[in-house]
């Protein structure tokens, strides 16, 4: 070697060791309890196992048994139904508070604090609530029906009212998570836009079309994705109020699979339902992803 010449040391000692010991407990849990999971997940669908004895392979038998199977299409149809019935629903109510409690007024705090309140409750806490709220004997909702003159409804017992009710308690429990987002979203809007605005005549309805929406673009489909997500996850809720009655009327993906595992003992079926539920998210999330990085 040359007087000049530079000594090159392995690649390895330019690598920084501490950083990735600091993420190293992290990974290892999520690969535990994330990663692995979902290829034993794909294992099993292509199995039939009732949780006893040896797995016997069958190839894709799962998946076309349960795309001919009418409790699943009923199943895949009801998430949709629950998906596109929240979703909107809890995007409007979560910007309508937001920008309500954006403004200056006494007791702001206090009312963002209320709002927030539900989103921190347990969903098993929320659905037991909410029975008792639609209890068709001693429920509060029949009890201002009847005062109005309407009938009371059996909304547990009914397959026409039982996801109405399942969807009010969703929205109730989780308008103010996305409220928090919404409201940090517009603190980040600089008044001067709005300011500009005024000067040049434009009333409310024009500031709020022409500044405040284009400009949560990000935060619309940040919320909408996750509220979608979210809609294809739920499980607790729908379980504790309705176990996925009547007559499969509120069943989603997430309770079909529990009960085709734990209470059929399918494990097989249950797996390819899964599978095909991670597919359906994965795809929503790619879309998020894509869509954040077009935004920015």
């Amino acid at each position: 070697m040359t007087a000049g010449q530079k000594h090159k040391q392995p690649f390895w000692n330019n690598i920084k060791v501490v950083p990735y010991l600091y993420i190293l407990p992290n990974m290892i849990l999520f690969m535990t309890f994330m990663i692995i999971p979902i290829f034993i997940t794909g294992y099993y669908s292509l199995q039939k196992w009732s949780g006893m004895g040896s797995p016997k392979f069958i190839g894709f038998d799962n998946y076309s048994y349960i795309f001919q199977n009418e409790v699943f299409l009923r199943t895949l149809w009801n998430t949709f139904i629950f998906s596109s019935t929240t979703v909107p629903i809890l995007m409007v109510l979560a910007l309508f508070f937001a920008i309500m409690l954006n403004r200056d007024m006494k007791l702001r705090g206090f009312f963002r604090s209320a709002m927030y309140m539900p989103s921190i409750i347990s969903t098993v806490v929320v659905g037991m609530v909410f029975i008792w709220l639609f209890n068709s004997q001693l429920g509060l909702i029949n009890y201002i029906l009847n005062i109005f003159g309407f009938g009371s409804i059996e909304w547990a017992n009914n397959p026409k009212f039982a996801m109405v009710m399942v969807v009010i308690g969703t929205i109730w429990s989780r308008t103010g998570y996305n409220m928090v987002i919404y409201l940090a979203a517009l603190q980040g809007i600089s008044p001067e836009y709005y300011e500009a605005a005024k000067i040049d005549g434009a009333g409310g309805w024009q500031r709020f079309r022409f500044i405040t929406m284009p400009l949560l673009n990000s935060t619309h489909i940040f919320i909408l994705i996750t509220c979608v997500i979210y809609s294809f996850r739920s499980f607790d809720l729908i379980y504790v109020m309705t176990k996925g009655g009547p007559l499969n009327a509120t069943k989603t993906m997430v309770v079909y699979i529990y009960d085709t595992a734990f209470h059929e003992n399918y494990y097989g079926r249950a797996s390819a339902a899964g599978v095909i539920l991670f597919l359906i998210l994965f795809i929503f999330t790619v879309i998020r992803i894509k869509s954040e990085k077009e935004i920015k």
